[in-house]
């Protein structure tokens, strides 16, 4: 049986796996275009007080498809 996960990467430069498994691609990719949505908007309330010398990255994510030992990238955001 094929699961996704997805791999969410942060402005500040750190990534975390999500810890929810989901059964279709569509469910993992709506849930971190909503999770990417979050970020954007919590980040650039933050981002106002940056000085001109820090870097601001953008968030992103992945979706991994695993399906028993073997895990690949299906989408990137």
């Amino acid at each position: 049986m094929k699961l996704y996960t997805i791999t969410f990467s942060y402005p500040d430069g750190h990534s975390e796996e999500i810890e929810e498994n989901f059964t279709t691609l569509k469910e993992a990719v709506n849930y971190g275009i909503n999770l990417l949505n979050q970020v954007r908007a919590t980040e650039e309330t933050k981002s106002q007080g940056l000085d001109d010398f820090e870097e601001k990255r953008n968030a992103f994510f992945s979706v991994h498809e695993v399906d028993g030992d073997v895990k690949r990238i299906v989408f990137n955001s």
